[in-house]
């Protein structure tokens, strides 16, 4: 059974609240955990038992009885395939490296000048071999620009994403923040590539697994961090 890096994200997630619960998963449990709407968990563990891998079950709300509530358990096909993804995952060490390899590149190109940096980028995006590594790369762009700032723009840029929720969430808010700054900046050949590289991003950033989104926000803090000490 083949399913979309967004639905082994789900799926997952499920299984990881049903493992140390023992109990069947709310909706909401999930969107919670993953930073996410209750509808997009709620439509997405609809999909997920139309695929064979979640029984839906009926609960009573606590506190209101007689009004049951929409629960969901994982199947024994669950069981076997989020083995089989997590047997095929990138190891933590294959992650750190990576991350390693991306902050070399940010810290090299922070000193070239706009539209080297953005050659830079591309480059390494269309030769990244994973979808993490092209988003790694974006973000090294945008990074790139905003160190160019002033220092409190950057502290607070940083202060924002981490006072915001979820993996997922904190990198968007991050490259929306950026874009925002930089959709003016048409000379510099950066505005009309934000748009398409955005677009691509939050695409890819989508599908990614859950260890692959942390080493990205622990990819960005390190950068922040040391966009501001450069100042």
């Amino acid at each position: 059974m083949r399913l979309t890096e967004r639905r082994k994200q789900f799926l997952h997630g499920l299984m990881d609240i049903y493992r140390r619960t023992q109990l069947p998963v709310h909706y909401e449990a999930l969107a919670q955990r993953l930073g996410v709407s209750k509808w997009t968990a709620y439509d997405m563990l609809r999909s997920l038992e139309k695929q064979g891998l979640l029984a839906r079950h009926y609960t009573v709300h606590r506190g209101e009885p007689g009004r049951s509530q929409i629960v969901f358990v994982p199947t024994p096909a669950a069981e076997a395939l989020v083995e089989q993804v997590r047997s095929s995952a990138p190891s933590d060490a294959h992650l750190a490296k990576m991350k390693e390899e991306v902050l070399g590149s940010f810290r090299q190109w922070r000193e070239l000048t706009p539209a080297e940096a953005t050659q830079r980028v591309l480059e390494a995006a269309a030769a990244a071999d994973a979808q993490v590594k092209f988003c790694a790369y974006v973000m090294t762009l945008f990074l790139v620009r905003l160190s160019a700032l002033q220092k409190r723009t950057v502290t607070t840029v940083r202060e924002v994403v981490c006072q915001t929720p979820g993996a997922e969430m904190q990198l968007t808010m991050f490259m929306g923040i950026v874009a925002g700054m930089l959709m003016e900046e048409i000379r510099y050949g950066v505005g009309k590539q934000l748009i398409r590289l955005l677009g691509r991003f939050l695409k890819a950033l989508a599908e990614l697994p859950g260890a692959e989104k942390r080493m990205l926000v622990d990819f960005l803090d390190e950068a922040l961090a040391e966009a501001a000490l450069a100042h």
